[in-house]
This record gives C-alpha cells, sequence and structure tokens, in this order.
C-alpha cells in the first residue's frame, strides 16, 4: 500500500482520514511521524493570534471598492452582443482574407493572355507619342540608331535609356500580320540558339 498523500496527512491531523488509510498510519513508522509533524504544525498555526484591523480599514475598502465601480463603463448588453463580431482581432483576418482574394483577382485580370493589362487611353497616347517622336527617315533617329547600336544594354540601362512596356506592348499590337510572322521567326530562332 502507498504511503499517505499530503491532503491525507491534512485530513489526518483534522481526524477526517478513511478507515483503510488509517490503518495504514497505524502499521506505517514514516507516516506516522510525518503525519504528528503535521498536525504540530496544523496547532501551531491555530495559536498564533490575528490581530483585528484597524477600525478605519474597512471605510477605506469600501471608499476604494466603490472608486473602481464607479470608474468602470458599463456596455449595456445589446450593444455588447452587437459589437462582438466588429472587434479587431476578429476584423483583422477578414480584412487580410478580402485583401488577398482582391489581388488574387487583380492580378488575374492584369495578366490573362500573358499581358499586363493597359487602360485604353493610356495606350492610345503612348502610341501617338511613339508616332509622333520616332520618324523613320529623319536625321536625328539615324544618329540614335547608330549610337545605340554601339552602346552595351548594361550601359543604356544604367544610363536611364529603357523603353517602357507600355511602348513595346503598342508597337507590337500596330504590327501587320507579315511583320508579327517576321516577329515569331526572329523570336524563335533566337530561343533556339540561346538554348544550345
Amino acid at each position: 500500500m502507498s504511503h499517505l498523500s499530503p491532503d491525507e496527512f491534512v485530513d489526518a491531523a483534522a481526524g477526517a482520514l478513511d478507515s483503510t488509510r488509517t490503518a495504514h498510519l497505524e502499521a506505517c513508522a514514516a507516516c506516522r511521524g510525518q503525519a504528528a509533524e503535521v498536525a504540530s504544525a496544523l496547532s501551531a498555526v491555530r495559536d498564533v493570534g490575528m490581530p483585528e484591523p484597524s477600525p478605519l480599514y474597512w471605510g477605506h475598502l469600501s471608499a476604494r471598492i466603490r472608486e473602481a465601480v464607479s470608474r468602470e463603463t458599463i456596455v449595456p448588453a445589446w450593444r455588447a452582443v452587437w459589437l462582438r463580431p466588429f472587434r479587431p482581432q476578429r476584423l483583422v483576418p477578414v480584412a487580410s482574407a478580402v485583401a488577398l482574394a482582391g489581388a488574387v483577382v487583380v492580378s488575374g485580370l492584369m495578366l490573362r493572355e500573358g499581358r499586363v493589362a493597359i487602360p485604353m487611353d493610356r495606350a492610345v497616347e503612348t502610341a501617338a507619342v511613339a508616332d509622333a517622336s520616332m520618324p523613320d527617315d529623319s536625321e536625328a533617329w539615324r544618329l540614335l540608331t547608330s549610337a545605340a547600336a554601339e552602346t552595351p544594354i548594361e550601359d543604356a540601362h544604367a544610363a536611364g535609356m529603357a523603353v517602357p512596356a507600355s511602348a513595346i506592348d503598342g508597337a507590337v499590337q500596330r504590327m501587320t500580320p507579315d511583320e508579327l510572322h517576321a516577329l515569331e521567326e526572329l523570336l524563335q530562332r533566337e530561343l533556339r540558339g540561346s538554348g544550345e
């Protein structure tokens, strides 16, 4: 049989231990010694006098409780029930999920057909600017194309000379079927060459 637990030692000191455990206590010297120590400790605690609090204590305690209660704000039950779903702890995950879903939908719309959607009025402006600023037969155009042919692409990008993607899209959209076919063959040739 196992020794008594701490709770059972307290029960033994109070005289409330059940009969089977009392039989063990009478048979086990170790448990008897510990039970005697617990009983003497409990009697020593009972002998210590507890002083009564000052007569002012209860008045001060009552005043502190009244002050704490008056500072509390009481929310009507109907408001607490209606506002519970709109707590920040619940709104933040919902707002995050809505923002993520919106981003997925917008990016799906923009990347449809493998290209970024450009607003129509902006595409028309870009095409008009490109047509007006790039005449094929001017001396300036020949000078620029010859300088660009000699400039490495890394140096051009470092100098801020880059063609906006919208200008490239506009140029491709204005190509004739023959030009598109020639571009396709050129790209396929380059891709085959880079794969070797």
